[in-house]
Formats: C-alpha cells, sequence, structure tokens
C-alpha cells in the first residue's frame, strides 16, 4: 500500500514479543494489585478489630473484676457472716488498701446515710448523697449494676480532683439497715487505670480508641480535652448509626476505618479509629515496588526480544546481505545456514538461484561475446572489399601514372594491413601491431588523397608488448579522415599516442584539427544508432568498439569523446594495463 511504512522482520519480532510480554506483565500487576490490596484492607481490618478485642477483653477482665469486689462487698453483708459494720469496714479498707485503683468503698441506706465505708471523711449531706446520679441509677435500677463515666466525686471535702468512674449497685445489707429498701453499694475507680488499658495500644501512627456510653455519653477519649475546647471534631453520628461492626468512612478529610463493639456488663461501646492512609503505607511501598519490577522487566524483556528476534533473524539478515552483493554482481557470497527448517529451504532455495542466475549471466556474456564478433567480423567483411576496392583503383591510378614506388608501398602497406586484420583468429593482439595496423593504413589512406593530411603516432617501448583487443583504434583514425579532416581546405593533422594513465590503465588517444562538432552531435556518438559511423555507411561504430571494450574489460573503461566545431577532435580509448604478451603477427 502506497505510503505504508516497512518493518523489519526483527522489528516486527521483537515488537510483537515486547507487546504480549508488556500485555502479560500489565495483566499479572493489574490481578496482584487487586489481590493484594484485598489481602492487605482485609488484613488491616482483621488485625485492627483484633486489637480492639483484646482491649475490650483487657476491659472486660477489669470489670469482670470490679464485680467481683462488688460481690465479696455482698458477701460480707450476709447474716450468715455474723460480722458487724466495723469488722465489713476493716475487710473492706484492706482490700481498697491492696489495690491502686480502688478509691473507695463504700454501702448507703436508701436515703444517702453511710452504712460501711473504707473513707471515714464522707461528710456530704445525705440528700446530695442520694441526688448523685451513679446512686439515682443504682436505686433505681432494680439490681442491676452501673458504670459512670469519668466525673469528680464530691462526696468527700477531701476527694481528689482527679476524674474517677464509680460503679454502683443494689445489694441486701440485711441487719445492719434501718431501711427494709436495698442498700446502694458505691465502688469508685481510679480513671487512670481505665485511660492505661485504653491508650497502650496502637491502631496506627495516629489512631486511636474511645468509649461512648449507651446513652452517646463519652466515657474516655484520649483527646476529650481538645473535643471539648471545640479544637477537634469527633465523628459521633456515624457510631450512632452503625451501633456495631465495622465500617469505612470518610471524616474530616481524612478515609478511616472504624470499628465498634460493646463492652462486656456495661452499657459502654469501645470504638476503635484507624486511619486507612496509615494502614495501606505498605500497599503504597508494594504498589512502588510493583512498578520498579515492572519497569525492569519491560526493560529486560526489550533486550531478551531484541536478542531472541536477532538471533531468529540473523540467517535472513546474512541472505539479505548475500543477495545485495549479488544484485551488485558479487556470486560469490557464501552460503546462508540456520536451525530453522524454513531458513534452510529457503537458503538452499536461494544458493540453487544465485547459481543458476551466474549461469544464465556468464552464458549471456558468451552469447553476447559471439555477437559483438559476428557483428565485427561482418562489419569486417563488409569493409574489406570497399576498401580494396578503393584501394586497388588507386593502385591502377598510379599504375597509370608510372608511379612504380607508390604502387610498391600501397601494396606493401595493404599487405600489412590485412595481415594484422586477420591476425590468425585472434582477438587479443599488442599494442605495436595494432599502431602497425593503424600505420599501414594511414600510409594507404594518405597515397590515396595525395598527401591531404599528415600523422605521427608515437607509442611508448614500455607498451609496444601490452595486449589490446584489435581494430580499436583503426575506425577513430577512419571518422577522423571522413569526418574531420576530409572538408578542410588546408592540410589536415592525425596523431596517435599511448601512455599509462597512472591508475592501472591505458590511454589511447587520437586527435585530429578537422571541423570538429557541436555538443549535441558529440553527446550521441556513442549512442546506439548515433552519427559514430562513415557517412557512406561503411565502417565500425564508435557504440560498437565502446561496447566491446566494456564488455571485455569493464565498465569504467571505454571511450571520451572531447570536440570543439572548427578547432578539432579527440578521442581518449582508457583500456587496462595488463601484462605483456607475444605478438601474434609481429615478429621481433
Amino acid at each position: 500500500m502506497k505510503g505504508r511504512r516497512t518493518l523489519s522482520i526483527r522489528t516486527l519480532m521483537s515488537g510483537s514479543m515486547l507487546l504480549i510480554i508488556s500485555v502479560f506483565l500489565i495483566v499479572i500487576v493489574i490481578v496482584t494489585n487487586i489481590f493484594f490490596t484485598r489481602a492487605t484492607i482485609k488484613n488491616m481490618e482483621e488485625s485492627t478489630a483484633e486489637i480492639i478485642t483484646q482491649v475490650n477483653n483487657n476491659l472486660g477482665y477489669y470489670i469482670s473484676d470490679i464485680i467481683g469486689i462488688s460481690d465479696y462487698a455482698r458477701n460480707l453483708s450476709r447474716t450468715t457472716s455474723g460480722l458487724g459494720p466495723e469488722e465489713i469496714a476493716v475487710r473492706l479498707d484492706a482490700l481498697a488498701n491492696s489495690r491502686d485503683d480502688l478509691i473507695r468503698i463504700a454501702v448507703f441506706e436508701p436515703d444517702g446515710s453511710v452504712i460501711v465505708s473504707t473513707d471515714p471523711r464522707i461528710d456530704m449531706p445525705k440528700s446530695e448523697i442520694a441526688a448523685q446520679q451513679w446512686f439515682q441509677r443504682a436505686a433505681g435500677g432494680e439490681g442491676d449494676s452501673f458504670f459512670t463515666g469519668p466525673h469528680l466525686q464530691e462526696i468527700s471535702s477531701y476527694s481528689s480532683s482527679d476524674p474517677v468512674i464509680s460503679y454502683s449497685t443494689v445489694i441486701n445489707y440485711g441487719d445492719l439497715m434501718r431501711s427494709t429498701s436495698p442498700a446502694v453499694l458505691l465502688i469508685d475507680l481510679n480513671f487512670n487505670a481505665v485511660e492505661e488499658l485504653l491508650s497502650g495500644p496502637h491502631l496506627s501512627s495516629s489512631g486511636y480508641i474511645y468509649i461512648i456510653s449507651n446513652d452517646g455519653d463519652l466515657v474516655y477519649h484520649p483527646f476529650r480535652g481538645e473535643i471539648e475546647k471545640g479544637r477537634m471534631e469527633e465523628d459521633f453520628q456515624s457510631v450512632e448509626d452503625h451501633v456495631y461492626g465495622t465500617f469505612i468512612s470518610s471524616f474530616a478529610g481524612r478515609e478511616r476505618l472504624t470499628i465498634i463493639q460493646t463492652v462486656g456488663q456495661t452499657r459502654w461501646r469501645i470504638v476503635g479509629v484507624a486511619f486507612t492512609d496509615e494502614l495501606l503505607s505498605s500497599l503504597s511501598t508494594f504498589r512502588y515496588t510493583l512498578a520498579a519490577m515492572m519497569a525492569v522487566a519491560l526493560l529486560c524483556a526489550v533486550g531478551l526480544s531484541r536478542m531472541i528476534s536477532a538471533h531468529i533473524t540473523k540467517p535472513l539478515r546474512k541472505l539479505e546481505l548475500s543477495m545485495r552483493k549479488v544484485q551488485d554482481g558479487d556470486f560469490s557470497a557464501p552460503a546462508i545456514s540456520g536451525r530453522s527448517k524454513e531458513v534452510v529451504s529457503l537458503s538452499a532455495s536461494y544458493g540453487i538461484m544465485v547459481k543458476r542466475i551466474e549461469e544464465l549471466m556468464e552464458e549471456v556474456r558468451r552469447t553476447e561475446a559471439v555477437k559483438r564478433q559476428r557483428e565485427l567480423d561482418a562489419l569486417q567483411a563488409k569493409i574489406n572489399p570497399h576498401f580494396l576496392y578503393n584501394t586497388l583503383d588507386s593502385v591502377v591510378w598510379m599504375a597509370e601514372t608510372g608511379n612504380k614506388q607508390g604502387i610498391v608501398k600501397m601494396v606493401t602497406a595493404l599487405a600489412s594491413l590485412f595481415r594484422i586484420s586477420i591476425a590468425k583468429g585472434h582477438d587479443v593482439i599488442t599494442l605495436k601491431e595494432e599502431f602497425s595496423h593503424v600505420r599501414s593504413y594511414l600510409e594507404i589512406q594518405s597515397m590515396r588523397y595525395r598527401n591531404k593530411f599528415s600523422f605521427s603516432i608515437e607509442l611508448p617501448e614500455e607498451l609496444e608488448d601490452a595486449p589490446t583487443i584489435k581494430l580499436i583504434v583503426q575506425p577513430i583514425v577512419e571518422n577522423s579522415i571522413y569526418h574531420g579532416i576530409k572538408y578542410l581546405q588546408e592540410e589536415g593533422v592525425i596523431k596517435i599516442s599511448a601512455s599509462d594513465d597512472g591508475k592501472g590503465g591505458i590511454r589511447i588517444s587520437v586527435s585530429d584539427n578537422g571541423v570538429g562538432m557541436t555538443e549535441d552531435v558529440r553527446s550521441t556518438l556513442l549512442e546506439p544508432g548515433g552519427r559514430s559511423h562513415l557517412s557512406d555507411g561503411n565502417g565500425i561504430g564508435l557504440e560498437n568498439i565502446n561496447e566491446r571494450i566494456k564488455l571485455s574489460y569493464g565498465d569504467s573503461y571505454g571511450i571520451e569523446i572531447e570536440s570543439e566545431p572548427d578547432e578539432g577532435t579527440t578521442v581518449n580509448i582508457t583500456i587496462p594495463h595488463l601484462p605483456p604478451i607475444k605478438s601474434v603477427v609481429i615478429k621481433n
């Protein structure tokens, strides 16, 4: 298709392999990322829930311990124990002193009067004691126990300013009471003990745990002071909406994981808050690592695909290189082999084809050489009678005028001319013989044209035995006479010389001072059908000589023509300077 870019097999193979590997890696990365993300989120939820559960269990153990203290105080009041208020107070005081988290243990009448207390400094009026929240909740709770969130206990003028958590319930103190209604048991706990249980575990870098009552009151929060001052907000609404369980929500610009559980034997709910960006930080690291691994894998895939494609296409590239050599005329390219059956088959077929092409080209060369030789022979056969007729006509004319010396000279030159033309069937002769042939021809023509022109021939001694194909100079000299000098009014001059061109060749120059020619005529002389032969149609065309030289020696050799109108013409013949041979006709 026109305009469509073509790509090499190596590029197509490496590109296809890279595409397949890239798709495979992308799928693996996507699937791995999905599964790892899900697993990370699941592990995040499970690990966070496990921490909350552990905190809840620890808090449950602590509450169960407090309830155990309540049961102990209850058992001390049984009638079967036989203990009076003083003995009971002593035992409760010993229990309170044995634990840092117990601030006081006290039992009150329904009206708020103190029955038993480990704190002898309770001086709040009984009516105010009966009005306290912890008292009211226990008195109206029909036997249930209650935990009242952090508050300042002011029943004693010596009470600490630190908040406490109050556990209250109703118990029966039998004979120790003036009333038949149940008494109210109060156990004040140091809030720091609960705070240590809740502040120790870490859900994330900035995660936290807080406790909220069933009524929505905040029991514990690590940032309670910030919340009360309005510097921080808490998502209590989501906790109220979900009541229990695990959910992910966004609040104050951050996504958070919230886990809600109920604290056993209380009306509290423990709430764990962890921020997903911190919990999933390992996921981000994993994704970066995965991306880096994918980049490295792609780089390795690029290198691997190029190596494999280069290995597979190496025989094909060798085959392509061999084809280019054959295209340039070099048939000596080695046979191509490979491990692929297709490449081996292609190489074998290619080898057969190259061999066949070489045979056909050699056959064409032989056929062309034979054809040219036959054309040359035909032209020579055509020239010889015509030239012989003209020469004999000149001999008759000289005989009639009694020019015996001219007759001898012309007949001798004619004999030499034909002897070298025949050359015993050889197509290659020495330069000395070729120039001798031209000399004989010029001598005959000079006598025919009655000294209309003069000529000179220069052949260095070291070039005399250099080989050349025959009859390449005489037709050019003939053209000089018939096309250049014949129409001159003054005497013509023809110069023939040979020299080493310094490039491994021999330059033969034929120049005349004839009428010359225009550039249009000169440019057509070496073309087939050009005006490069004698005006009467007899002769060997310059294009024929040029083609014979190129067929024999190659395209770097042949004929060059220089000419200017009314200035003359120079024809340069270039042939290779080959090792010398023995003369075929002339004997030294």
